[in-house]
This record gives structure tokens, sequence and C-alpha cells, in this order.
């Protein structure tokens, strides 16, 4: 059996956040991610204005999850978004907290929750931005692989005055006849 085929992505389960708690806490000694958050991982792993969370499972243990929020005014992502293309926010989803078991990395978890994410902002008729921070290069070399689009930088501003360059991305969707709309 390939790895792969042990793959599965589903919605997230409550009795799965304990697992994935362990999972933050091995990605952020490793990675630096999250740079905030690590104190509290469940509340960290439940933000506010969540509406869909999913958990990548391999050989049936959790690997890794993903977040989706409604956008705010006072998200950084949302505003970059808002100004490169006037769209409203309340037509806007934002991922947030992606990651996956270090050990687990490259057997196609990470573009699969993706994929959940686009698809259920899809279904819902919104369009997808997030930041990521420019320090997470895997992130990024996923992101662009996924097809997302770079559209600005930010600083992304956390804990006591530290700051970390980042970057804005959209989810591209496939538009009419097999275009792609930004």
């Amino acid at each position: 059996m390939s790895p792969v085929s042990r793959l599965d992505v589903r919605p997230r389960l409550s009795e799965d956040l304990p697992a994935l708690a362990d999972v933050l806490m091995k990605v952020h000694a490793l990675d630096g991610y999250p740079v905030e958050g690590v104190a509290d991982p469940i509340g960290w792993l439940t933000p506010p204005r969540t509406f869909g969370a999913w958990t990548a499972v391999y050989g049936g243990r959790p690997i890794g999850q993903a977040t989706i929020t409604r956008a705010t005014a006072d998200d950084d992502a949302a505003r970059i978004w808002h100004e490169n293309t006037g769209g409203d926010l309340d037509q806007l989803a934002i991922p947030a907290r992606l990651f996956i078991d270090p050990d687990h990395r490259k057997n196609g978890a990470g573009g699969a929750l993706l994929s959940a994410i686009r698809n259920h902002a899809e279904n819902h008729g919104l369009e997808v931005a997030f930041d990521v921070m420019l320090k997470d290069r895997a992130a990024i070399r996923l992101y662009e692989a996924s097809g997302c689009t770079r559209i600005g930088l930010i600083e992304h501003h956390h804990g006591d005055g530290k700051m970390e360059p980042a970057a804005v991305y959209v989810v591209d969707r496939p538009g009419p006849r097999g275009g792609r709309i930004q």
C-alpha cells in the first residue's frame, strides 16, 4: 500500500485536538511555527470566526490540520486583498492554522488540506486570501505549487513587539472555460 493511499482528509473532530496539539508542538520545535499560541495549543487551534476545519489523517492518526475563518477588517491579508480587488470582506475567507507533522510531509497532506479549504470556500461563494511568514519557505513552496498567487507583503506583529515579514496570497480557483480567477 502506498503512503498516499493511507492519507485521508476529513472534517476535524473535537477528539482530534489533543493529537493535533502534540503535532503542533513538534512543528513549533522544528520550524518555529507558529510564532505565537503554543502556550495554549488547543485554543490556538480553535480561532474565533472559524467556519471550517479539517484533519489530515495518516494510518488512522491525525498528522495535520487546517482551519478557515471569516475575514475581518483588522486582518492584514483581508486588507491587502481588498486593496487589490476592491472586493467585499463578507465574500472573503481566511485559511489559518495549516500544518503537517514533519515526519509526514511530502505525502500530499498539505495539498489535500489546501484543496479542502478551496472547495469549502467555493461551495460558499467565497474568495480566499491569507498571509504566510517569509521564513516559512516550505509553506510558500506548497502554496505556490498549488496555484496560489502572491499579491502583497506585510509585517506580522506578534509577542512583545516582535515582527516577521510575511506575504499575502490568494487561492486561485478555476474560472469559466478553464480560465483563472485571481
